[in-house]
């Protein structure tokens, strides 16, 4: 039986301290513990201050009441016991305790009744490697849980409401996005082309998700448990497939006890780049510390004006909005993020290691913003390289995608992983048959997350589940019948969508890997 800490939150294994800022990761150390212990014992009190106009209004009348306390003896403490407030905007504000006067009263209030600032989920899965997973949400990321609270006072309301207007103004982008797009089981394409996001909107999109890339490392580090997608290119009905099959990232999903991994090329190809990486970025604004995207080798303006992006930005948003909102998304993909390591066992990539990159502080050493332009041989090799055809061809080979890329072998995915005391590489950029594949007797594995790439090559999609036993469980979907009606195989699709299979017909995607090729 889990058991209980002393905040009520559910304890498994390890003690965890509740999460803060999203953390799901915090453990108690014996020095944690020591600063609690001093903190508790502290007498003194400073107020660190730091709000805007609006914040400042809504907490004025909270700060008066602290002053009066100060003058009767009454002094604030982090009581982590009884838990923190969390104000609208998601700010922790202490707990007032009486103490002891000078006279030698020893009254003390006795303690009131309170909500705790976070809910504890449990996973669906009853077994397997997520069997009884748990983790701490907050109460405020609940869609639903709030609807009918009020704030009090009619002064206290107004105050709170326009913190809270302040704060929905700047997050409800990434709210419109989600709300109209995660649909995992009743999405349909548009009928009408036309975007809905304006180019305002795509700018508050960018720049929320680009001061959290911006943030972040090079090389992210995670924790399971985690799901890996492979290439999406712009498949946004096999995305919302693969949420609807295997859980969505939402409260009523299960990012409450399991992360998300992209490993890049989310536009291009597929008739919806627009909403796959709209979505996409919503996300991570609104789950920064569960949703982790990297870059991909079409996450680059020269190669995306070329294989549908503008294109689609173009034709959906019009000439001078769609190529501003173009430009506007390849900035932020400078940005992201170029590789993952995973409980420093497991690396994720785009591409793969090709001749250059031997060690992973190669990668970490990147600095971003980055263009391809302006990138290094170990940027081009991280983001187009391919293993070579099996694993009898060893060694560096001429890559059929063009001069100056290589294929590597078996024997370099041994030796790099041994120079970092790793254990498997997880990369996608190509398209496979069943969705993943193995490679360097399974020190490898290739992961596609599109079915039938472009239409034509009948494929399946995958995602791996990182379990927190490390354990990797592919989860497929395979290609709907014509008769299903895919979302992305419609033949309702509007007239204007043939533009997708005209460019697709003329620059046609490198060959899957392992199927039989017809030869004439």
């Amino acid at each position: 039986m889990p058991e209980a800490a002393p905040d009520g939150a559910v304890v498994l294994g390890n003690p965890v301290a509740p999460p803060l800022n999203g953390d799901m990761h915090t453990d108690i150390s014996t020095e944690n513990a020591m600063v609690q212990g001093s903190r508790r014992m502290s007498k003194g009190v400073e107020y660190l201050v730091e709000a805007s106009a609006a914040e400042a209004e809504a907490i004025s009348a909270t700060l008066a009441a602290a002053k009066a306390r100060q003058v009767n003896g009454e002094v604030e403490l982090p009581d982590r016991d009884r838990g923190a407030e969390a104000t609208p905007s998601g700010k922790q504000t202490s707990t007032f305790i009486k103490m002891p006067d000078s006279s030698g009263s020893n009254d003390v209030a006795p303690p009131g009744v309170r909500l705790h600032h976070r809910a504890v989920v449990v996973a669906a899965e009853t077994g397997g490697a997520l069997g009884g997973m748990v983790r701490q949400l907050s109460i405020d990321q609940f869609e639903n849980e709030g609807r009918r609270v009020s704030y009090g006072t009619p002064e206290n309301a107004t105050a709170a409401r326009k913190l809270l207007d302040r704060q929905m103004s700047i997050s409800s982008v990434p709210k419109k996005v989600i709300a109209h797009l995660l649909k995992p089981r009743g999405w349909k394409p548009p009928v009408r082309r036309q975007f809905f996001l304006d180019c305002n909107e795509i700018a508050d999109l960018c720049e929320s998700a680009e001061r959290i890339f911006a943030a972040e490392p090079t090389v992210l580090q995670l924790k399971a448990p985690i799901k890996i997608f492979g290439d999406l290119h712009g498949q946004f009905g096999d995305l919302m497939r693969l949420f609807d099959e295997y859980g969505s990232p939402s409260t009523a999903g299960d990012i409450a006890y399991i992360d998300y991994l992209f490993l890049g090329d989310y536009v291009d190809r597929g008739q919806h780049s627009l909403e796959t990486i709209s979505l996409l970025l919503a996300l991570k604004i609104e789950y920064p510390n569960n949703v982790h995207l990297i870059r991909g080798n079409h996450e680059a303006a020269d190669i995306n004006a070329l294989f549908g992006f503008r294109i689609e930005c173009i034709e959906r948003m019009g000439e001078r909005d769609g190529i501003w909102a173009w430009h506007r998304i390849n900035r932020l993909f400078n940005w992201l993020p170029l590789a993952a390591l995973i409980e420093k066992k497991i690396i994720c990539m785009h591409g793969g290691i090709g001749r250059s990159i031997n060690h992973v502080e190669q990668i970490e050493n990147l600095q971003r913003p980055i263009t391809m332009e302006a990138g290094s041989i170990v940027l081009m090799d991280l983001l187009w390289s391919d293993p070579t055809e099996n694993d009898s061809v060893e060694g560096l080979r001429p890559n059929a995608r063009g001069p100056g890329l290589v294929t590597f072998g078996p024997d370099r995915v041994m030796e790099f992983c041994n120079n970092n005391d790793l254990q498997l590489i997880v990369r996608a950029h190509e398209c496979v048959m069943d969705g993943f594949e193995r490679f360097a007797q399974g020190h490898l594995i290739t992961l596609f997350s599109a079915t039938n790439y472009c239409g034509t090559a009948n494929n399946a999609g995958a995602i791996l589940v990182l379990g927190r036993d490390l354990v990797v469980v592919p989860k497929l979907i395979h290609p709907l019948p014509p008769a299903m009606s895919s979302p992305e195989a419609s033949s309702e699709r509007h007239i204007e969508d043939t533009w997708m299979q005209e460019l697709n017909a003329n620059r046609p995607p490198t060959p899957t890997r392992g199927r039989p090729q017809v030869t004439n």
